[in-house]
């Protein structure tokens, strides 16, 4: 014997035994004070849940109708604005109007700075014995993305820096890879307006004496680049 363990379901039960505790009181062991306060109790139970309920429903209409109102209000705002913005670009004196109306007016655009240094610089060869150049660096501004190469001959003279291309993608094909050397080095920077970054890290693109039309293996070894080849 016992109550269930939810409100409601306490309340529910509770209410359904209303009528036979009052029609056998008597014969059931309660007495009529206690059969009152059951009773006065579980009626007392039932309106209070009502109520909550309906202040659950008042309360979610509430947020509705204030969703709706603002979200109402926004749009006309906006709209506003719009105008306001509109008719002082079209006035003599744009920063009187908006004084008037107390608003901002829009800011200048500010010129972007150079972009970020490429990274994640890696290189392949092709069947034809062509390297392929893949890294990642913001396009923003019309970014552009030079190609410099160099080389490392079997008798460990390195070349200085030539610019192959600039490109607008961020991937390059050398269809010109030398052959012959020992390795053939890449770096990228990009380039836009507001200047250019510093080139990446290089990568080495190991050939070895025979060449590039011998088999190479996926992994590039990274190389750092002198103080007097970094320039």
């Amino acid at each position: 014997m016992g109550l269930p363990q939810t409100r409601f379901a306490r309340l529910q039960y509770m209410e359904s035994h209303v009528t036979p505790f009052g029609d056998h009181q008597a014969d059931i062991g309660i007495s009529v004070v206690q059969l009152g306060e059951f009773t006065a109790n579980t009626t007392a139970a039932r309106d209070a849940w009502d109520a909550y309920v309906a202040a659950q429903q008042a309360e979610g209409a509430a947020r509705a109708a204030w969703y709706g109102a603002i979200a109402t209000a926004t749009t006309t705002a906006r709209g506003a604005l719009r105008s306001i913005n509109t008719f002082a670009k079209n006035s003599a004196n744009p920063e009187a109007v908006y004084a008037l109306a107390e608003v901002e007016g829009p800011k200048p655009r500010e010129p972007l700075g150079p972009p970020a240094t490429p990274t994640d610089m890696g290189v392949t060869l092709d069947t034809e014995g062509r390297a392929t150049l893949r890294w990642s660096g913001s396009r923003e501004g019309g970014t552009v993305f030079t190609v410099q190469r160099r080389t490392t001959t079997t008798g460990g003279q390195t070349s200085p820096w030539t610019t192959l291309s600039t490109v607008p993608e961020r991937t390059f094909l050398d269809t010109a890879t030398p052959s012959g050397v020992l390795s053939v080095g890449y770096r990228v920077r990009g380039e836009r307006v507001g200047g250019a970054s510093a080139f990446s890290s290089p990568i080495a693109l190991p050939l070895g004496a025979g060449g590039n039309q011998e088999s190479v293996a996926g992994a590039i070894a990274p190389v750092q680049a002198s103080g007097k080849d970094a320039g």
